[in-house]
C-alpha cells in the first residue's frame, strides 16, 4: 500500500504571477513584475485598424468593394497574428541594478541584459529603454500602466542618466 500524501493534492494558492526559477545575473538585484499594458495593446489595435482601413481604401477602387474585402481581412488576420506574437515576446520581469538592466520573459528566458544606452527615450507614460550588451542593442518598451509609479519613476531617472553619458 502506498502512503497517501495530503499535501501533494493541494494546489498552490498563491495569488498573482509567480516568477519562474531562473538564474539572476546579480545577487540582490530587485526583480520587478510587469503587467501587460492596456495602453500599448489599445494603440497596437488602433494602428492595425487604421492600416486595414488604408488597405481597403487603396484596393477597393481597383478590385471592387467585395473583392477587396478578403484581401483586407487577410491583412487584418496577419497583423493580428503579428501583434499577438509581439505581445508574447514582451518582458514579464525586469531586474534593475545600479549599472545594468535585464528583461526576462514568463518562461525565464533572458530577452535583454546589459547597461542602458544613451539612446533611451522617456515620456510621461512610455519609456523606450535601449539595453546594450557589446554591439547588440535591444529596445524594451515599458508603459506607465505596466509597473507601479515608483518603479516607472526609477526607470525614467535611469534612462535620463544613461542619456547623459
Amino acid at each position: 500500500m502506498i502512503p497517501h500524501d495530503e499535501t501533494a493534492a493541494v494546489p498552490n494558492a498563491s495569488a498573482g504571477r509567480v516568477p519562474p526559477a531562473f538564474p539572476s545575473r546579480r545577487a540582490g538585484a530587485p526583480l520587478l513584475s510587469l503587467r501587460p499594458s492596456l495602453a500599448l495593446q489599445l494603440l497596437v489595435a488602433a494602428g492595425l485598424g487604421v492600416a486595414a482601413a488604408a488597405v481597403y481604401t487603396a484596393l477597393a477602387p481597383w478590385l471592387g468593394v467585395w473583392q477587396a474585402l478578403p484581401v483586407t481581412l487577410a491583412f487584418l488576420a496577419t497583423g493580428g497574428l503579428a501583434a499577438a506574437a509581439w505581445r508574447r515576446k514582451q518582458p514579464a520581469f525586469l531586474e534593475i541594478g545600479s549599472d545594468f538592466l535585464a528583461a526576462w520573459s514568463c518562461d525565464g528566458a533572458c530577452l535583454a541584459a546589459g547597461r542602458l544606452a544613451g539612446a533611451s527615450q522617456w515620456g510621461a507614460w512610455l519609456l523606450a529603454l535601449v539595453v546594450e550588451q557589446g554591439a547588440r542593442r535591444t529596445t524594451i518598451l515599458v508603459a506607465a500602466d505596466a509597473v507601479p509609479a515608483e518603479t516607472f519613476r526609477t526607470l525614467a531617472v535611469r534612462a535620463r542618466s544613461a542619456a547623459g553619458r
